[in-house]
């Protein structure tokens, strides 16, 4: 079974982010992997598996859905700072999260395209016999 790639990279990414400074406090790096963070960290997960699944629709809508609520737990994050400086693991899990709705958008856009099918093209008619 082959894993949508683009789905697959993204969620890998946002699970290293999660591991990575969201906030810095007194010169100490604190990852994402406490409060909200954990939504972008089940996210991932969830996002990691979802690239397997054969069905493009459903992949694609999944793919949306996650991406939405990784930005929600990142989001909710970082609203929560109260004035520490955000971490670059932050700022790029975010862009992550962003960029899971982005490739679930544009896997659903290819399949709604008219004329657009897995099929082979089919053969014309006979040419009509000779005289």
């Amino acid at each position: 079974m082959k894993p949508n790639l683009s789905t697959l990279v993204i969620s890998v990414i946002l699970l290293v982010m999660v591991f990575l400074p969201w906030r810095s406090l007194s010169g100490i790096d604190l990852n994402g992997f406490r409060d909200w963070g954990l939504l972008a960290f089940v996210m991932s997960i969830l996002g990691i598996g979802v690239s397997f699944i054969t069905a493009p629709k459903i992949r694609s809508f999944t793919t949306i859905f996650i991406g939405v609520l990784a930005i929600v737990g990142v989001s909710v994050f970082w609203s929560r700072l109260e004035g520490l400086s955000p971490g670059y693991g932050l700022i790029i899990a975010l862009i992550a999260s962003l960029g899971l709705i982005t490739a679930g958008y544009l896997e659903y856009r290819k399949l709604e395209q008219p004329g657009k099918t897995n099929q082979p093209p089919q053969a014309g008619p006979p040419p009509p016999p000779k005289q």
